[in-house]
């Protein structure tokens, strides 16, 4: 008996990667100026949030309550919140780049907490910018 197999096509593949195959590919390759880019802005964030609870501990419990000085502690409370939240991120995100591999897991997970975190940036970002306008009405009907 003869045999025909062609011995140049048993190992043949399809050039195709499985998802767990292309995501490790993927997290070999990822750029070291967006992590390094991640912890400056993590740095910067910190730095903010000590700022504001400077401020915060300051205003409450160093000096007496004026209309404006509660406006100004409202006001560090939520850039305080607002900082705490982009450091979470930033910090959360660093983590995934960092277990790449099993980053497919969470992906449902991930979404909803992106959803969320915008959310409550958006809420912080523009209660922070309300306080600004009721801070700037108040000095300016104070003028008048």
């Amino acid at each position: 008996e003869t045999t025909t197999t062609d011995i140049s096509l048993s190992y043949v593949t399809s050039g195709y990667m499985g998802y767990e195959e292309s995501i490790e590919y993927e997290c070999s390759r990822l750029p070291c100026g967006l992590v390094v880019f991640a912890v400056i802005c993590m740095g910067l964030s910190l730095c903010g949030l000590v700022g504001n609870v400077t401020v915060v501990w300051f205003l409450a419990f160093h000096m007496k309550q004026n209309p404006f000085s509660v406006y100004t502690l409202n006001l560090a409370v939520a850039d305080f919140s607002l900082h705490l939240l982009f450091f979470l991120l930033t910090l959360a995100i660093l983590i995934l780049t960092a277990s790449c591999s099993y980053f497919y897991r969470f992906i449902s997970l991930y979404i909803h907490f992106v959803f969320v975190a915008e959310f409550l940036c958006h809420f912080f970002d523009l209660s922070s910018l309300g306080l600004l306008a009721a801070i700037s009405v108040e000095r300016c009907i104070s003028v008048f």
